[in-house]
């Protein structure tokens, strides 16, 4: 482990400008600025309006991000006839600080093309989905000269493909990408007139694997974080810099839509008071966060499988081998894990029986881990544990080879789910014996991602890993801080 190299974990351009705003600071006081900060950051919601025609899908594409079928209880009301009254606002299942909102349509007795924008109040949103089928027409190209005037992001979504196909598909010589370029150039041609090159998605609200529906899923996912951090800073530069009336409609509009307590408003408004931390600051620590790479070391003894629970993560298949001997290999970047680096630190044995403040020194690298249950004699986890609950880290326990220990127990007369959960209160006891926190252990077969507690695991881990980033952020920039600031001094 004396050859062992962690790369920075954040860019140099991103590293250079933390380092120049916090160098007049405190290294002792970051941690807790940070951490109250992003706590607040954390409960900032953005605001997503699906906007069109009556008729044209807004609904039925709510409930494909929401995963639900137009009859289920929680589903958007959907129909031949105007279903949606008032704006409904809709949980994003999958992104927690989203609320995706369905609005009426527009160009119906109810709600006409020159009263429309006004009675929604588009100013209430961060972003919009322009929902349209078949061909744009004068309301759409009305709605989005709004939301230009407004500057805001938006999507161009026509819906419907799967019934242009299915109409376009009984000409002569029918070509599907033929057609689906054709109707993507007439959205295309109506928004480059305007100047405009929003993201344009041709989708299908019943055949969802087809199209483009799952780019637009994935397009959404990645540049919500984004545009998650620029309203934030955008809300804290009219609080503090645009004059007392910006600040007070600032403060009431994010207030009164729910993007944030009273509350976190008013520690927002104490950090800045105490500390000057306004919206340029803010700015640079998002932008810096949201190119952070955690690093979780996944602990274990030689032919313990780590580096079969490393690759079942990343969705790698794996084969059955020869235990081989390593110690840590380069790290694995994980689709499932945006921005987190998994560490195969296999034939922990040597390190941990030779001395316990080595290991200490080496897991402090790190800022969460997995730790691979090990025979219950020798009880090396219960070391790996001790010594990470010293560094005031967290860390799940997992059982690589529940499979294996069910094969050796053949002999007992009861039956799976009774000699896993034997198996479990081993394992416990060993642990409120060492003195150590209470923790869940997961039974698994890395070979087998379905089986056992593997997908509790996942769910663990990606829960575990949104609430570690925020600390790690926080004491990482401390230590570098310091450290720059010990460099300076020194020279």
């Amino acid at each position: 482990m004396d050859r062992f190299y962690m790369p920075e974990k954040i860019e140099e351009d991103h590293f250079t400008k933390i380092k120049d705003l916090f160098a007049s600071e405190s290294p002792e006081k970051i941690p807790n600025q940070l951490i109250s900060l992003l706590e607040v950051f954390d409960h900032f919601k953005i605001d997503i309006a699906v906007t069109g025609e009556s008729g044209a899908g807004k609904s039925s594409l709510i409930n494909v991000f929401l995963g639900l079928k137009p009859d289920d209880t929680l589903a958007a009301p959907t129909g031949a006839v105007e279903t949606t009254k008032q704006p409904t606002m809709y949980q994003h299942p999958n992104l927690p600080h989203v609320r995706l909102w369905d609005l009426p349509g527009m160009g119906t007795p109810s709600f006409t093309s020159k009263s429309y924008v006004k009675t929604m109040n588009f100013d209430l949103y961060d972003m919009f989905m322009v929902v349209i089928s078949e061909r744009v027409r004068e309301n759409n190209m009305l709605l989005i000269d709004e939301i230009g005037q407004r500057k805001k992001l938006f999507y161009f979504i026509r819906t419907k493909v799967d019934n242009d196909m299915l109409s376009q598909s009984k000409k002569s010589k029918f070509s599907e990408k033929r057609a689906l370029d054709q109707m993507r150039q007439d959205c295309e041609k109506y928004l480059k007139e305007k100047k405009l090159d929003p993201h344009v998605f041709l989708v299908s609200a019943h055949e969802t694997q087809k199209y483009e529906m799952q780019k637009l899923t994935d397009t959404l996912k990645n540049e919500v974080s984004q545009l998650r951090a620029e309203e934030f800073s955008s809300f804290l530069d009219k609080m503090f810099h645009g004059g007392w009336i910006s600040a007070r409609h600032a403060t009431n509009h994010i207030q009164q839509t729910g993007k944030l307590q009273a509350d976190d408003i008013t520690t927002l408004q104490n950090m800045y008071k105490r500390t000057g931390f306004g919206a340029a600051k803010v700015s640079v620590v998002l932008e810096a966060l949201s190119h952070f790479q955690l690093d979780v070391a996944v602990l274990g003894e030689t032919g313990s499988g780590v580096s079969t629970l490393v690759n079942a993560l990343n969705g790698l298949e794996n084969k059955v081998s020869d235990a081989a001997t390593a110690y840590i290999s380069n790290p694995a970047m994980c689709t499932g894990y945006p921005d987190v680096r998994f560490w195969d630190v296999s034939g922990i044995e040597a390190n941990v029986d030779y001395s316990i403040n080595w290991t200490k020194h080496v897991l402090n690298c790190y800022d969460f881990y997995i730790i691979i249950l090990s025979d219950c004699q020798k009880a090396r986890h219960i070391k790996l544990a001790k010594a990470v609950e010293q560094l005031r880290k967290h860390y799940l326990l997992v059982q690589t080879k529940a499979d294996c220990h069910l094969q050796t127990r053949t002999d007992l007369y009861c039956d799976e789910t009774e000699m896993l959960d034997g198996l479990r209160a081993q394992y416990t006891q060993g642990l409120q014996m060492a003195n150590l926190c209470e923790q869940q252990i997961f039974l698994i077969n890395s070979l087998d991602r379905s089986a056992f507690d593997f997908i509790g695991l996942e769910s663990a881990l990606s829960g575990d890993l949104n609430t570690v980033r925020a600390s790690a952020f926080a004491y990482y920039i401390a230590r570098i801080v310091k450290q720059h600031q010990q460099n300076n001094t020194e020279t």
